[in-house]
């Protein structure tokens, strides 16, 4: 193990997955011709295999003999074996995230797969475990599984069926687009509602460890409660390092923080004794691939800032619901920003009662389609669902404050105003808490 020098360093802080931290720590340990690159910082541990050839440092991940030989069990520092999937001839990348990148692979007969690499080495990622179980009960909404590698015990790799599509906040985009300029667009909230009844019927439905099904208590609602605390303690920390204009923002929405925070430790008492089981955890309409009749759910590997939370904690149903519901307000955002040609700010402040309208009917669809479709056991547990619902929209968006603000994406200022507009009485579902 050695110090990573100034080439490997340059690289890595250049990624769109590299570490937001102020302080790394760096660490590199060569294995035959691979660099494995650790950097540690702000509760983050990025893992990065890494080639240098031609005074060019590269991903392993690209190299294709070195993707065979990981695939086929061939380098002892690796675990697992996808031997199912044959002799890979061609590999490019197919999407970049910020903690992830996914490869379109093919093998040398034509067999087509996608290959998502982790870019951070996390215990409580089980994205393989729900890909293995989802797959073999046969779902057409979900990548089938084929086979997965492990670094040190952490999940490192996973392989799954190929498919093409686009995001399903693209046909939200365009229909937000469409409703400014007097016209509908192409809906498709109720084959969402739809395919998510059915995943939660299966995750439901699941018997094994990482799945088995909990109890609401006292003790799991302050649990709840204290990650906002957690988050308003970090905003606050954040804050005095702002200019006048947003710092003035960010303690408005603390405000609504606070206010909506206590207000839900007596509201949501009424969740004990509910059910908690494993759902998709952050289901965003980037997270929901569509081509033509075809959807498909993907990315179960949970929040990646849900501090003080752990990713594998279970939660109700309704959260999962929360999530679309905030991912329709950004859509309505990004609309509003191509069809003007403003900055995202500028954009925030154009939303006014119509637009909100409009996040409100089309998130309507989703709930009235997944409340007509779910199954009896699970609309058993619904019980006080607008209460569930309402908690978990404004919690959703005190942590999207907290991904945005640390991932440095830039779009921290949608839940922040949403938080604002949810203390005003202007959120039509979190107003069950008011």
């Amino acid at each position: 193990m050695y110090g990573c020098d100034e080439k490997v360093l340059s690289f890595l802080n250049n990624q769109i997955w590299r570490i937001n931290c102020k302080t790394i720590e760096a660490e590199c340990k060569r294995v035959d011709d691979t660099i494995l690159a650790t950097l540690s910082g702000c509760n983050e541990k990025l893992f990065a295999p890494l080639i240098e050839k031609s005074d060019k440092v590269y991903l392993a991940e690209e190299d294709l003999s070195w993707v065979n030989k990981i695939l086929k069990g061939n380098m002892g520092i690796f675990e697992g074996s996808c031997n199912n999937i044959g002799n890979i001839a061609k590999i490019r990348p197919s999407s970049m995230g910020g903690r992830s990148i996914t490869y379109e692979i093919a093998t040398s007969d034509g067999s087509k797969y996608l290959m998502k690499t982790m870019k951070r080495l996390e215990n409580d990622n089980v994205e393989d475990k729900v890909m293995n179980y989802l797959s073999s009960l046969g779902l057409d909404f979900v990548p089938k599984y084929f086979c997965s590698i492990k670094y040190g015990g952490y999940l490192y790799s996973i392989i799954t069926s190929y498919f093409e599509g686009i995001p399903a906040a693209t046909f939200y985009i365009n229909s937000a687009m469409e409703y400014m300029r007097g016209r509908e667009g192409k809906k498709i909230g109720n084959a969402i509602g739809e395919k998510l009844a059915l995943l939660h019927e299966a995750l439901y439905n699941c018997r094994e460890d990482f799945c088995k099904k909990e109890i609401v208590t006292n003790a799991t609602i302050e649990k709840w409660i204290s990650r906002i605390a957690w988050r308003e303690k970090f905003l606050k920390e954040r804050a005095e390092n702002l200019g006048p204009e947003e710092k003035n923002m960010v303690y408005e929405a603390l405000d609504s923080m606070e206010e909506l925070k206590e207000i839900s430790k007596g509201v949501i008492k009424n969740l004990v004794g509910r059910r908690l089981m494993r759902i998709h955890g952050d289901l965003h309409l980037y997270q929901i691939i569509v081509n033509g009749q075809e959807m498909y759910f993907i990315d179960f590997e949970g929040e990646p800032f849900k501090y003080p939370a752990d990713k594998l904690d279970k939660e109700t149903p309704e959260r999962d619901i929360a999530s679309l519901i905030r991912s329709i307000d950004y859509t309505a955002v990004m609309a509003l920003q191509i069809i003007n040609g403003l900055s995202l700010k500028d954009s925030i402040s154009l939303i006014d009662d119509s637009v909100l309208s409009w996040e409100h009917t089309s998130s309507n669809e989703i709930i009235t389609s997944y409340l007509n479709s779910v199954k009896k056991e699970i609309k058993e547990q619904l019980e006080n669902f607008t209460t569930a619902l309402a908690f978990w929209v404004f919690e959703r968006a005190t942590y999207e404050v907290i991904y945005e603000t640390i991932a440095k994406t830039g779009y921290h200022l949608i839940p922040m105003n949403a938080l604002i507009r949810m203390k005003e009485g202007k959120c039509p579902f979190v107003k069950q808490l008011l």
